[in-house]
């Protein structure tokens, strides 16, 4: 028996979404329970039709998706969301992540890629594409607002670590290599290396991506952005 994913989409375009319902129609996994318009809408249609995966316009009318997923996951809904997009506008992008979107897709991108990624995301995947200079924040994002992964959430960067482990931090935080931070601050690589073995200690992370999202919550959170004078040489 197999097993069929309850879908819906929610999309101001009525072109779009009976274009994309037929489309849906073809894969016998797939059933769309219902589409919505707005914001209201869609709340709705959550609430009542339960499914599976919901294909939500990033910019939907009138709240846009992010009070919608928070609404979702506030109300312990256990709709998964695949955002649409226009347009891979990072900060929306990502501020959807936060807020529990499992994935994101361009509205461009071909049919077969968009049922790939709403099968991975209806498994529980986070589907992210890998085209995007974001990619990896995003799928770290989504993990954590999907999975209650709060280890270093609260950490600021700037409180725990020395001044050197905070000039290494945001070279890294820029995606210069071992060698680029070790000719920058005027130290060989090894030093390097046991300065991020020290960071990933001390902020309870993994790796340098992890590192980096941290240090950007940080200066979000608290307006703390002194990279200039912390680049500058100094221990």
């Amino acid at each position: 028996m197999e097993v069929t994913t309850k879908l819906a989409i929610a999309d101001a375009g009525t072109l779009f979404r009976d274009g994309l319902k037929r489309l849906l129609y073809d894969i016998k996994e797939f059933l769309v329970v219902g589409d919505a318009a707005n914001d209201v809408e869609t709340v709705d249609l959550v609430e009542q039709a339960k499914p599976d995966v919901l294909l939500l316009d990033l910019n939907i009318p009138k709240l846009e998706a992010v009070p919608i997923l928070l609404t979702i996951k506030e109300h312990n809904l256990p709709t998964k969301v695949l955002i649409l997009s226009l347009l891979l506008d990072e900060s929306q992008i990502l501020n959807s992540a936060r807020a529990g979107a499992r994935g994101y897709i361009l509205k461009s991108t071909p049919f077969p890629a968009l049922a790939e990624a709403i099968g991975e995301v209806a498994r529980g995947t986070i589907w992210v594409d890998r085209h995007a200079g974001f990619a990896d924040t995003f799928a770290l994002l989504a993990h954590r607002a999907n999975s209650n992964f709060g280890i270093g959430l609260e950490v600021n960067p700037l409180d725990v670590l020395s001044r050197k482990e905070v000039q290494v931090l945001y070279l890294m935080a820029t995606g210069a290599t071992n060698d680029d931070i070790a000719k920058k601050l005027s130290i060989v690589t090894t030093t390097v290396k046991a300065h991020a073995t020290h960071i990933f200690d001390k902020l309870h992370v993994k790796n340098r991506t992890e590192a980096a999202l941290l240090l950007m919550q940080a200066r979000s959170r608290h307006g703390q952005d002194n990279s200039a004078n912390l680049l500058r040489s100094g221990a």
